[in-house]
């Protein structure tokens, strides 16, 4: 085991190595030299070949270098050389049983941006997405050669760098799953990716936990499947950001948004109670008191604290989905705390926050 480890890191090292040094050259090449370069492998790529012939050698090299190229100077490269790559990348991706499947995932997940002119990428990300969640870790497979953990890392890659276009994509897949199966593969995916990439979900966390929410629906015929991942999603959710909490007794969940608004949910029948607006900038924590019959609300960016009545009122018997009397006219919270902590520590305040 010690043996297999020590290798396994090697390759990763060499292969980090060698991935720097291919960079660092491409990094020097001219524009003509690298259209040279195109030029000459180009007639070799997986795609123009029959299929007796799209996993040899010279065509796998042919990918992996004209590949990397188009990653690095795509703009110097014909469009309809990129198309080739392109094509011959979505090939072993989606060729369960290519030996070269991982070449598809680094490649796909490294261009994605690219190569969004020129095939569906939303494709290329459903693939990703499944094979993140559906492959295990194969044990006669290093972790460079498995394509589970590749796509894995490939996701976090394209989580990084290409984060509209991941949400979108995730978002997609949370409101409409095409299936149990999916949804809870969904699910899987925005577990693995709160514990690893927590700060790249929090912009749309409301959405996020709205599409949670609602596929824990006692109606849905989703639950049974989700709704352990759901809950499991949602400890988590509470435990790292401060802009959501829950309440056990009440079975209430509240979540913070950039807007300021604090949304709140009844988790026995996962429907949206109300929405608190009383904040005009973004909130930065939400918590419930004790009982569960107070809310409170802090938005830095404002300097004010915010004490709303949420537990169970005569009116709300009268008027279902309006949130409880605050003991005044209009819409404005219980109470209002302002406070003042100086420009500097204010500074130091968010900038711990958005560590977090």
């Amino acid at each position: 085991m010690g043996s297999n480890h020590l290798s396994e890191k090697l390759s990763a090292e060499i292969r980090t190595s060698a991935r720097s040094l291919f960079e660092a050259a491409i990094g020097q090449l001219s524009d003509a030299d690298v259209v040279n370069v195109v030029e000459e492998y180009r007639h070799r790529l997986p795609c123009l070949q029959p299929d007796i012939n799209k996993e040899a050698d010279w065509a796998v090299t042919a990918l992996i270098i004209t590949g990397n190229l188009a990653v690095a100077r795509h703009a110097v490269i014909s469009p309809s050389t990129i198309t080739d790559i392109v094509t011959s990348i979505v090939t072993f991706l989606h060729d369960h049983s290519s030996a070269h499947r991982v070449i598809g995932i680094d490649l796909s997940s490294r261009g994605l941006q690219i190569w969004q002119t020129y095939t569906d990428t939303m494709e290329i990300l459903r693939s990703l997405f499944e094979l993140a969640t559906s492959s295990r870790k194969d044990p006669e497979k290093s972790s460079i050669r498995d394509p589970g953990t590749q796509a894995r890392l490939a996701v976090l890659h394209v989580a990084s760098s290409s984060t509209p276009l991941f949400m979108t994509k995730l978002l997609l897949d949370l409101t409409h799953p095409r299936s149990p199966e999916h949804s809870r593969s969904v699910m899987q995916l925005l577990a693995f990716l709160i514990r690893k990439r927590p700060l790249i979900l929090y912009p749309s966390l409301s959405r996020i936990m709205e599409a949670v929410v609602r596929s824990m629906d006692p109606n849905s015929a989703f639950r049974e499947t989700v709704l352990n991942a759901a809950t499991e999603i949602i400890g988590e959710v509470v435990r790292l950001y401060p802009t959501v909490d829950f309440h056990a007794t009440s079975q209430k969940l509240v979540v913070g948004t950039h807007e300021g608004a604090a949304i709140l949910y009844d988790m026995k029948t996962s429907t949206r109670l109300y929405v608190l607006e009383g904040h005009k900038k973004r909130l930065a924590a939400c918590s419930f008191s004790p009982d569960g019959r107070r809310l409170v609300t802090l938005s830095l960016e404002e300097s004010i604290v915010m004490v709303w009545k949420v537990g169970t009122s005569f009116s709300s018997f009268f008027f279902p989905g309006a949130p409880p009397s605050q003991g005044h006219s209009g819409s404005q919270p219980f109470k209002t705390l302002n406070f003042n902590v100086g420009s500097e520590g204010m500074h130091e305040i968010l900038t711990k926050y958005e560590m977090k």
